[in-house]
């Protein structure tokens, strides 16, 4: 499926951000991107036939240049723990379809500028002005010149939050309408079910945390100092922080590259 599939997130103090995509390769990876053994990788079989290695170098930066003066993504300055996924420095994963021969390659931005900018712009779209009621839920959106995109909302549970939950979505861009538009039922199956697993996760998070330091109580207190408060402590937390799940990078790069067998 030639589509770029990616997980938003809305930041309070940065606006939308792209937290982790996953995109298509047909051809083949630059020399000594991963194809080499000893270099680190851990590989192991997946569904449909597809293999996983994490802690594969996928981009590689310009001769002569630093990786951050490469990437098209965001100064370090104007993100967030709330809005970055990856560790700075970290690889990526990547996954080898063995039937197809197709490789799928995850990591916060796209390193093209041109899909870097398709993806931002659906980002923002998808977390702004197209929205279905209620806030929660698919929607389809897109031109010709941007590609169409299968968006859908939903929040995630922060004890620490505004309002106790944060905005994230899910989206699938493509630049084949009819093609996106017949996949939506699939689409629509597959990423509600990773949303409900990440939406569980939290949860039990924030139940936790409840328990052990109820928020709304301490809340009251500071009633009259909602900006102070808002900016105090740990304002934008890792998603891996509010599922408390270490391999979450990892399983949403598995669930992004699945495909029906």
């Amino acid at each position: 499926m030639n589509a770029i599939v990616a997980l938003c997130h809305f930041c309070e103090l940065h606006g939308p951000r792209t937290l982790f995509c996953t995109e298509v390769l047909h051809a083949p990876l630059p020399k000594g991107a991963g194809d080499s053994p000893g270099q680190g990788e851990q590989a192991e079989e997946e569904e449909g036939g597809i293999q996983m290695s994490s802690g594969i170098c996928t981009h590689s930066p310009a001769e002569g240049a630093s990786t951050e003066s490469s990437s098209p993504g965001p100064k370090k300055s104007d993100m967030c723990e709330g809005c970055r996924s990856l560790a700075v420095g970290h690889p990526g994963y990547l996954s080898h379809d063995k039937e197809t021969s197709i490789k799928y390659v995850s990591h916060q931005h796209p390193s093209h500028p041109q899909l870097f900018s398709i993806v931002r712009q659906a980002c923002v779209r998808s977390l702004s002005c197209e929205v279905c009621p209620g806030r929660e839920g698919p929607i389809f959106f897109g031109d010709e010149q941007h590609g169409f995109v299968f968006s859908h909302t939903f929040f995630i549970k922060d004890s620490l939050a505004r309002g106790f939950q944060r905005w994230y979505s899910i989206i699938t861009i493509m630049m084949d309408r009819i093609y996106l538009i017949n996949s939506w039922p699939f689409l629509l199956g597959k990423i509600r079910g990773i949303i409900d697993e990440l939406q569980g996760k939290a949860l039990k998070v924030f139940e936790a945390e409840q328990f052990g330091c109820p928020q709304r109580a301490q809340r009251m207190n500071t009633a009259f100092t909602p900006f102070l408060h808002q900016r105090n402590g740990n304002a934008a937390r890792s998603l891996t922080s509010l599922t408390s799940d270490d391999n979450l990078w990892a399983c949403l790069h598995t669930s992004f590259a699945w495909r029906p067998s």
